[in-house]
């Protein structure tokens, strides 16, 4: 039985998730950068309010007396970052400044006009009177407050954008997690119940949303599944009863036919081999019921005594050769059905080795793997999946149903047939480990 649960990294709940933490990281992006915008506009905006203000106060506080414009440097009005020049150019009012500022306030003072920033200040020039040429003021402004809310504000709107993006993607997994686990679980039950209980159902009703919805899909899944084994199981049971009775018969006859006094050598062997044909025939549809119809499950067989059971086995082309398996090596599945799923494989490579079949036995993890080797010339290229019903090598005789009978019967208790090896051709019957196997 498989595992139907996701193994990939590109699960539904991963691609929600992923797709989740993108729209989000884009999306606060996009924010960050728009209230970065208006952050900026809204901070020159305000700066160039103060310069206003601060204009019209040096332009209060400048007196004009014989066409020359003075300042009262006693005026409350007066503002330590305004320069107040004469017509000339001249500067006749204000702080000193750093160099670099003061030759843009006299260059401002001559002949500029506008705004204009230098360093870490903001500049801002006009007439002393408009309309006149009295002289000029220019007053300036710290930019360096303003960045600085700027920055912080671009910093504390990053780190939210990241705890948003976090915190969103979080829930969205959560959410998803949740809103998904009912589906993964519900798959995995239908999975369990079509091999052991197919006769169980969901039935939750009517569909109302997604998980009713899927749970009808599936309900209805397990019913065609439950259908098809209850047919296979009618059949075989049907097939199996109207072979029984002419195989009676005919070991009944041969039976008798031995029993027949004065009867040559090589005719009553010719009688005991029917026979033994019959009881082989039985103790397949024996076999096959068993395995249709689930029987069986908890046996368990020892694998040296199914082997040498396989190299006993009377009508081979080739002798099997056994490797001694390791000690105490016990499969979870019945001696019967396990012989019949090995005899195949030992079947096909009797018929295609040149001098023996190879058989031999060793655990892996959790698995039993019997492996059946000859020596012939292998399995072609051309020949695609041999444990199809009906492929086979163009030059064989048989018919392409035993290694697909192989492993049909395999996986009836939870095993497989595989093939190892094409050359030399090697094929394998995994079955499960006893629990009580060391």
């Amino acid at each position: 039985m498989t595992d139907p649960r996701p193994r990939s990294s590109a699960s539904v709940r991963r691609r929600l998730t992923a797709a989740t933490a993108a729209i989000s990281t884009f999306g606060m992006l996009a924010l960050i950068v728009v209230v970065m915008l208006v952050a900026w506009r809204t901070t020159d905006h305000e700066m160039d309010q103060v310069l206003a203000t601060r204009l019209a106060a040096a332009r209060g506080a400048v007196e004009v007396q014989d066409g020359r414009a003075t300042i009262d440097p006693r005026d409350p009005s007066a503002d330590t970052s305004a320069w107040i020049a004469d017509a000339d150019g001249r500067l006749i009012a204000g702080p000193a400044g750093p160099a670099e500022l003061r030759s843009t306030v006299q260059a401002l003072a001559r002949h500029g006009r506008g705004t204009v920033e230098v360093g870490e200040w903001r500049l801002l020039s006009g007439a002393i009177r408009p309309g006149s040429d009295l002289g000029r003021v220019v007053v300036a402004v710290d930019t360096d407050p303003y960045r600085s809310g700027l920055g912080r504000l671009i910093a504390a709107s990053v780190i939210t954008g990241v705890v948003v993006v976090a915190g969103v993607t979080l829930l969205a997994g959560l959410i998803v997690r949740r809103a998904l686990a009912p589906v993964a679980d519900m798959v995995a039950t239908a999975d369990a119940w079509s091999h052991e209980r197919p006769d169980r159902r969901f039935g939750l009703g009517p569909p109302r949303d997604e998980i009713t919805g899927l749970a009808s899909v599936l309900d209805g899944l397990l019913d065609r599944v439950d259908r098809a084994i209850r047919t296979e199981q009618r059949l075989t049971a049907e097939v199996a009863h109207e072979l029984r009775t002419p195989l009676t018969v005919m070991r009944g006859e041969a039976e008798l036919g031995a029993a027949t006094p004065r009867l040559r050598r090589a005719e009553r062997e010719r009688f005991d081999r029917i026979v033994a044909a019959a009881d082989d025939m039985g103790s397949a549809m024996t076999t096959l019921l068993d395995a249709a119809r689930g029987s069986g499950s908890s046996a368990t067989s020892d694998i040296a005594a199914v082997l040498e059971a396989q190299a006993a086995r009377s009508g081979l082309a080739l002798p099997v050769r056994v490797e001694e398996p390791a000690p105490g090596l016990v499969a979870a599945a019945p001696a019967e059905l396990l012989g019949r799923t090995i005899a195949p494989l030992v079947d096909n490579a009797a018929r295609h080795g040149r001098t023996a079949v190879r058989i031999g036995a060793d655990r892996r993890g959790d698995r039993i793997v019997i492996a059946v080797e000859d020596d012939g010339d292998g399995v072609p290229d051309g020949v695609g999946d041999v444990f199809e019903p009906g492929v086979r090598d163009a030059g064989s005789e048989g018919a392409g149903l035993g290694l697909a009978l192989a492993r049909r019967l395999a996986r009836s208790v939870g095993g497989d047939a595989v093939l190892l090896s094409r050359v030399p051709a090697v094929f394998a019957v995994e079955v499960p480990v006893a629990d009580s196997a060391p």
